[in-house]
């Protein structure tokens, strides 16, 4: 894929992701308040979401990554920082999801880390587009594609 390829693929997955991020939190906050009924509904999209992140990231290490360092003479350091950030992600992802899948946990303990993983995810996603999707970072002229 050539650069700006991936550069559109990835924030296409980032709108996607958001839209699916305040699906979660319209599901979450009736929870916040006390409501029980939406738990179930509540874990199954919470699974979803963290599965399509989980994809997303390694659709990133397989063809951001490699873009990055082809970019420009901080292409390696700016890949290095993807790496780094997807290591921590995947941590949290995973930690969400065996909280979402322990049964023994009071809803509101869920709704409410769900509510911030989402606020966490879209300063990641902030951060990713500010710092790695530059159009002058992830230029077709720069050596890859």
């Amino acid at each position: 894929m050539k650069p700006s390829e991936v550069r559109q693929q990835v924030l296409a997955e980032h709108a996607a992701l958001r839209d699916k991020l305040a699906e979660l939190e319209q599901i979450a906050h009736p929870v916040l308040e006390g409501e029980r009924g939406g738990l179930r509904s509540l874990r199954l999209e919470g699974e979803t979401l963290l599965k399509l992140l989980l994809d997303h990231i390694q659709w990133e290490d397989v063809n951001l990554e490699p873009a990055l360092r082809r970019s420009d003479v901080w292409g390696d350091a700016r890949a290095e920082k993807l790496a780094r950030d997807h290591r921590e992600q995947r941590e949290l992802l995973e930690h969400a999801l065996r909280g979402l899948q322990d049964q023994s946990r009071p809803a509101v303990i869920i709704a409410r880390s769900l509510v911030d993983l989402v606020a966490l995810v879209r300063e990641d996603m902030i951060d990713e587009e500010a710092s790695l999707l530059d159009e002058r970072v992830l230029r077709d002229d720069a050596g890859g594609g």
